[in-house]
């Protein structure tokens, strides 16, 4: 069968790879306030519960991903001052997940590395759910083990537990995802020759679960 080009996706590879007229904007920062404003909601929402369970944990992982290819985009597409890397930006274009791209370009420590991966299965598990029974009584899907085993999920902590999409309704995954994307924006940037002024500021963006929970 002969695949249809899709213009969508052509579209986007193509200002991706950039080269093109026109202007942009630091969009990266759009997608992180979205996610903070998620966070903040979640908090709420799990002190009036039970102090965990929220509903917003679902939504912000999205946004999350969204920001950490926006600003790869940005530090690699020269806005930062940085003459553009045209193999990552076209890496970034073709690439099945941006992810694959950071650990090919980065030296990224293997904890980081580690905390990475299962925050980018907790994104697919959200984004393509399979939602039907695994086959266990605890309904976590064992290649997420260590997301239970440290305690980063909503769970009865009982031989049967919650559904699996239930489980991930946590505001502690949240702000364990949080934390991890703050990680990898800090490790990114300090592989760039970013300004001060510029990496104290996307920084701070990133830090607002803390400011949050501080409240």
């Amino acid at each position: 069968m002969v695949r249809t080009p899709d213009p969508g996706r052509e579209s986007r590879k193509a200002r991706v790879r950039g080269g093109q007229g026109g202007s942009w904007a630091s969009s990266s920062q759009d997608f992180v306030r979205l996610a903070g404003l998620l966070y903040k909601l979640s908090a709420e929402y799990a002190t009036a519960h039970d102090g965990n369970i929220s509903i917003y944990a679902l939504a912000g992982f999205g946004p999350l991903f969204s920001a950490l290819r926006c600003l790869l985009i940005e530090l690699n597409g020269g806005m930062y001052g940085e003459l553009p890397r045209q193999d990552v930006l076209d890496e970034l274009a073709l690439a099945s997940n941006d992810v694959r791209v950071i650990f090919t370009h980065y030296a990224v420590p293997d904890g980081l590395r580690t905390q990475l991966s299962l925050l980018l299965d907790v994104r697919n598990e959200i984004v393509h759910p399979a939602h039907s029974p695994g086959g266990d009584d605890r309904n976590t899907p064992a290649y997420l083990e260590p997301l239970r085993a440290s305690g980063l999920l909503q769970s009865t902590g009982d031989a049967a537990d919650y559904t699996w999409i239930s489980q991930l309704q946590s505001h502690r995954l949240f702000r364990w995802g949080f934390a991890t994307v703050r990680e990898t924006v800090g490790h990114l940037l300090a592989n760039h020759s970013v300004s001060d002024l510029s990496a104290e500021g996307l920084g701070y963006s990133y830090a607002v679960y803390e400011r949050i929970d501080a409240a």
